[in-house]
């Protein structure tokens, strides 16, 4: 028999019991273990005409790209929403084209919620926190590259020729001034950080490299992105194989002019890997006779033709000595203008040079499409790191002498122009004109004499000056921060499993379509689009019907998908109910 509370503060303490079990007696586990402080259950409800529903089409898309895959490496002790809730919010948002997380406030939060099996999706305030705590229990850039790897090693159709281009992330922050570089989208020198993607032919990434202290293509490509790509590109040739034949390579990078360094491609054929680039400083131009016409298919299907031409040609530096020979292959427009590739591939017909390297354009729409829809140069975090005093970069008072020596540079083959046409017009000139003429001339001269003094004088003062110093070595109002920390790294990373899983719902569906190119915009509607859930107990199914499109042609080729994923037979995650796809009245 239970005793009486004998003093006032713990008949209090029981009645607040009796009336709290009273009052709870009506609610839902899920809101329930709020005030227990257990972790929400996953539980889903019979809903009509859910907001955004559609965008469960796109689950079985991100599971098999990897979004759960690790994510017990990211399990936290006394928290509400299931690790898996938080990861799945962030693909939604990021597929909803929300590109930052305080855009998740615009969104219907019951809505989004009842379609993961939650009262409401987590606020951002909760995003926020999840991501830093995850950032703190986990090495994200670890996880990255586990990913990476995986996507390497699955990916049946890699034919081992990866594409390499930067993207500058503007900083518009009045903390600190980040190092300059140049923006070719916008023509201009702007202060920002790098990022270094890897993608295939179809635009798919691989990995990213983030650099606040920019030093180039080359050398990000020999410090970091070749020691994963060694270790991660499935089917390379064994060392036999390569010694049986030296001209096989085993896998081929492509870049634009900023890589072109003929110490590098013989630096990488050192290793068997092979390069396709664009060649710089071409002046001749080879006869119509030489060129062939080809028809081939691009990666993503689309035929083309184009005119080709082959020669060898030797590159070498001069001052190092070293040389190696490479296939020099030029393309001909309409035009009549040529473009010149070189490439140590020595095993691709001249057809597949050309088409694989104008499908570089792929990672150009690759950037521009993360850019406008999924913001992939958004600012996740105000947190900055500290940068390692021993880093070495490029010395400010050096870069600022050579600037001026640039500028220089160019007015005086201005001037020098200038001077060479002031010509005399008439054989005969009188005393004035010719006063006119002389004058003009030693104005010129003393200004182009003028200007190559001051240029000796900054060669002097360059000369005193070292290229490169250490972090520490830079005077304190110089000193900078790191910006792209943990967080942009994770958020980056979902982003990349969200536009994967986008790319293959859409190899699914483009060959359906009278025009490949729109399939992605077909999925952004169904991604909007309302569905109805429907909980089948007896088959453990959840039932997605999805509210038809507009046009009957899209609702023909949404039940082919919903067909496709039905196959896969997949469960939502912390569940055991298989998704079934349908679309309302079918």
């Amino acid at each position: 028999m239970t005793e009486a509370p004998t003093t006032k503060t713990q008949r209090n303490i029981q009645d607040d019991k009796q009336v709290l079990g009273k009052a709870c007696s009506n609610v839902t586990p899920r809101v329930l273990s709020a005030f227990t402080g257990k972790a929400c259950e996953i539980a889903f409800d019979n809903c009509i005409d859910l907001q955004h529903g559609g965008v469960l089409i796109s689950l079985p898309a991100l599971i098999s790209q990897g979004l759960l895959r690790y994510k017990s490496d990211f399990d936290l002790e006394n928290i509400y929403y299931p690790t898996s809730s938080i990861f799945l919010s962030l693909a939604i948002l990021s597929l909803l084209r929300i590109k930052t997380l305080s855009g998740a406030s615009t969104l219907p939060a019951g809505e989004i919620g009842k379609v993961i099996g939650l009262d409401r999706i987590p606020e951002v305030k909760t995003l926020r926190e999840r991501i830093a705590r995850f950032c703190e229990k986990l090495d994200v850039r670890e996880w990255s590259g586990k990913l990476s790897a995986d996507w390497l090693s699955a990916f049946e159709e890699l034919d081992a020729i990866l594409y390499i281009d930067g993207h500058v992330n503007l900083y518009y922050g009045k903390d600190f001034s980040l190092p300059k570089r140049y923006v070719s989208r916008m023509r201009l020198s702007l202060s920002g950080t790098t990022d270094y993607w890897v993608n295939d032919a179809l635009g798919q990434p691989f990995l990213v490299i983030n650099k606040v202290i920019n030093e180039g293509l080359i050398q990000s490509i020999k410090k970091e992105i070749l020691p994963r790509l060694n270790k991660d590109i499935p089917a390379q040739p064994t060392e036999l194989a390569l010694k049986e034949d030296k001209y096989l390579h085993r896998y081929m990078l492509v870049f634009d002019r900023e890589g072109y360094s003929p110490d590098f491609f013989y630096d990488l054929w050192q290793e068997r890997i092979a390069i396709a680039t664009y060649k710089k400083n071409v002046k001749d131009k080879w006869a119509d006779e030489e060129f062939t016409t080809y028809t081939g298919a691009l990666p993503y299907g689309t035929l083309q033709t184009i005119e080709l031409a082959e020669r060898g040609v030797l590159l070498e530096n001069k001052k190092s000595k070293k040389k190696i020979w490479a296939r020099e292959i030029r393309k001909k427009t309409k035009t009549g203008h040529q473009t010149s590739i070189v490439t140590t591939n020595y095993k691709l017909p001249i057809l597949l040079i050309g088409l694989y390297m104008f499908a570089r354009w792929a990672q150009e729409n690759f950037f521009k499409y993360m850019m406008q829809d999924f913001g992939i140069d958004t600012l996740v975090s105000y947190q900055k790191n500290d940068i390692p005093d021993s880093t070495i970069l490029v010395n400010p008072q050096y870069r600022q002498l050579e600037n001026q020596r640039k500028s220089l540079t160019s007015k005086l083959n201005i001037h020098k122009v200038k001077f060479a046409g002031i010509t005399l017009k008439k054989e005969t000139l009188d005393d004035k004109e010719m006063e006119k003429y002389l004058v003009k001339k030693q104005e010129l001269k003393q200004e182009i004499e003028q200007f190559e003094q001051e240029i000796e004088t900054i060669k002097a003062e360059k000369k005193k000056v070292p290229y490169k110093i250490q972090f520490s070595e830079l005077p304190e109002p110089q000193k900078f921060k790191d910006v792209i920390n943990d967080r942009k790294h994770f958020m980056d990373t979902i982003k990349m499993i969200a536009y994967r899983a986008e790319i293959s719902l859409a190899n699914q569906i483009k060959n359906s379509m009278s025009h490949k190119d729109e399939a992605r915009l077909l999925l952004k509607k169904i991604y909007k689009s309302d569905a109805n859930l429907k909980v089948d107990k007896e088959n453990n199914r959840l039932i997605v019907a999805i509210h038809r499109l507009p046009y009957w042609k899209d609702d023909r080729i949404l039940e082919k998908l919903c067909t496709i994923l039905n196959d896969t037979q997949t469960k939502f995650p912390d569940t055991n109910l298989t998704i079934f796809y349908k679309l309302v009245s079918s």
